[in-house]
């Protein structure tokens, strides 16, 4: 009997009855991880480095245009608080212009890098959304924890055979009738209220975050 493995069923029952309070992390969870790729877009939309970048010459050119506006004024002011500049015959060295565009080449190359990087987090972030109440699943796939669906002669808690019972819901409510662990639902683990409370916090600055406001992100349980 040793070598007969949990079926996955019973299995599942074991494991979100064990679990049944870190199920219920998952709805704060996912709004967390919602709020993360909010984040992510902000990066990747209008405010990434390769739009900033690529706006600079505008803004160059902008301030250029001002300055031939206002050259005379702007001039005079500059004189007064610096002196009269020493004319200089030397123009711009080959080496200073290999400089620049060395610059503006690393520059594409870190916002293409960090464009990557966003895109990968966002996938990640998505991934994880239902982190929490797919643990058990996820535990009771491996083929080291437990049978195949299928399988009916596996371990059914008793004997080797079929495993009757339904698979229990996700979260601590849903232990009542868990037939392999006994759960008393009146009791929630606090340290798991705590930490609701904590992604709760956590989803609310990012979220003000996101709209441009102050955000102090000391750790409330300081």
């Amino acid at each position: 009997m040793a070598s007969v493995k949990p079926c996955s069923n019973y299995c599942l029952n074991v494991v979100k009855g064990c679990l049944a309070n870190q199920a219920d992390l998952n709805t704060e969870w996912k709004y967390l991880m919602d709020a993360l790729v909010a984040v992510a877009d902000r990066i990747d939309g209008p405010y990434n480095v390769d739009t900033v970048i690529g706006t600079i010459h505008m803004r160059i050119s902008e301030a250029i245009s001002n300055l031939q506006e206002n050259k005379d004024s702007i001039t005079a002011k500059v004189f007064q608080g610096c002196g009269n500049p020493k004319i200089s015959t030397k123009g711009s060295s080959s080496e200073d212009k290999k400089r620049r565009g060395k610059v503006t080449l690393e520059a594409k190359s870190s916002a293409v890098a960090l464009e990557m990087l966003v895109l990968d987090a966002k996938g990640n972030l998505t991934a994880l959304k239902s982190y929490w109440i797919t643990l058990p699943g996820v535990l009771c796939s491996k083929k080291v924890m437990a049978s195949s669906a299928a399988d009916d002669k596996c371990w059914n808690g008793m004997t080797k055979g079929s495993y009757l019972p339904e698979v229990m819901g996700d979260g601590l409510a849903n232990q009542i009738n868990n037939p392999e662990v006994e759960v008393d639902i009146t009791k929630p683990d606090m340290t798991i209220r705590q930490q609701i409370m904590q992604l709760k916090i956590m989803t609310n600055r990012l979220g003000n975050a996101n709209i441009g406001n102050d955000v102090d992100f000391q750790d409330a349980s300081e």
